[in-house]
């Protein structure tokens, strides 16, 4: 069964959020992860992109790797920054050349020291056009982003839902959400698409909090909603005690977003998959996710 039909099965996916790393170190603790995840009987495992294709190859090679030597399915992340539509046409002939189906079409955040997006000379600006590039090029299954709580360059919500109506339009097949830590707004996103005609699986993206710290950034870096509820929560015990009570928490919400019908659970693991695997194990306990991967 192929990604896309296990989106559209009506049984909710589960799958995992990993990078390649920069350093020879960070390599150690990856593989460690990828053990740990290969027991959870994941869907799929997604591997991001550096900022300006930084990890372009490594991104291809680890997919394939993964896929290969696993038996995961696997999808690997692709961006505009700093291609020029030959290079996105050479990733995709590699990606299909090593047995990759499916890839996650994305804009990309602009490169380190640079505040604005600039697309190549030879590029595109807009995921849109890249996704219709790749429908035009390739054979592959085409995911997309989406931002339940709006992009932090949107003007409106309502243009956030234009974009990813737009998105759906030109080829992608299925969506991955932003992290978020309320699940109302999610929900009323997904209400206001099905109004607008987009019937693409909507995936939530849930990120484990490993320390409270980390709010501030999560803010920042992609302009999501803190609830207070989620600091309280977070803050009611000794700071040794935040991962437990990060685990507790996402675990609540994963399990209210799969009681209200949710297509699929992705987790950004920072390639530190205990969290996850603790929230997998939690969710399991509670009736939700096979043990046996999907056929």
């Amino acid at each position: 069964m192929t990604l896309i039909e296990k989106l559209r099965a009506g049984t909710p996916t589960l799958s995992f959020e990993l990078f390649p790393p920069k350093n020879p170190a960070g390599w150690g603790t990856l593989y460690s992860t990828l053990g740990e995840i290969s027991k959870l009987a994941s869907d799929y495992i997604s591997v991001t992109y550096g900022a300006g294709g930084t990890t372009r190859q490594k991104t291809v090679e680890l997919v394939a790797r993964i896929q290969g030597e696993l038996g995961i399915e696997s999808m690997a992340h692709l961006t505009c920054v700093g291609h020029s539509r030959d290079e996105i046409g050479d990733i995709l002939s590699s990606l299909e050349k090593s047995g990759i189906q499916n890839v996650l079409a994305l804009r990309g955040d602009p490169p380190k020291g640079d505040s604005r997006f600039k697309p190549h000379p030879d590029g595109f600006g807009h995921a849109s056009d890249l996704i219709s590039f790749i429908r035009q090029n390739s054979n592959l299954q085409i995911g997309c982003a989406f931002y339940p709580e709006k992009h932090m360059e949107a003007a409106s919500l309502d243009q956030d839902l234009a974009f990813l109506k737009l998105k759906q339009d030109q080829g992608a097949q299925f969506a991955i959400s932003q992290l978020f830590f309320d699940n109302e707004n999610f929900y009323r996103f997904r209400d206001k698409a099905a109004g607008l005609g987009i019937h693409l699986p909507l995936v939530a993206g849930i990120m484990p909090v490993l320390e409270v710290k980390q709010l501030d950034r999560f803010k920042e870096l992609s302009g999501c909603v803190i609830p207070p509820r989620l600091v309280e929560f977070l803050n009611n015990g000794s700071e040794a005690d935040v991962v437990n009570r990060g685990v507790e928490f996402a675990t609540m919400q994963c399990e209210d977003l799969l009681k209200n019908g949710i297509a699929g659970i992705h987790f950004y693991s920072l390639n530190r998959a205990h969290s996850s695997a603790r929230i997998t194990e939690n969710l399991r306990a509670r009736g939700y996710f096979s043990v046996s991967k999907k056929t």
